[in-house]
């Protein structure tokens, strides 16, 4: 079962980046400026700015210390555009 920690998740995606070299993407507080979800949890599935009436499963740690994040989980919004 994925382990949903906001904090941890925001320190190792900037690690990530860091030890990676890669630009960080991901917003430095969690919250998508599109749907005000925090990315580093479970939430509401939006598509086009309405809820589709589906959950989204939000970035884990582990996700979130081994893949660069570009987008939103929920909203699917990029964040790389």
């Amino acid at each position: 079962m994925p382990k949903f920690e906001v904090q941890t998740s925001i320190d190792a995606q900037a690690n990530y980046c860091k030890n990676n070299h890669l630009p960080h993407f991901a917003p430095y507080d969690g919250l998508c400026w599109n749907c005000n979800q925090n990315i580093y949890l479970p939430g509401k599935r939006f598509w086009r700015g309405n809820f589709d009436g589906r959950e989204s499963e939000g970035i884990s740690v582990d996700k979130a210390s081994n893949e660069l994040v570009t987008g939103c989980p929920h909203c699917f919004r990029s964040y790389c555009d």
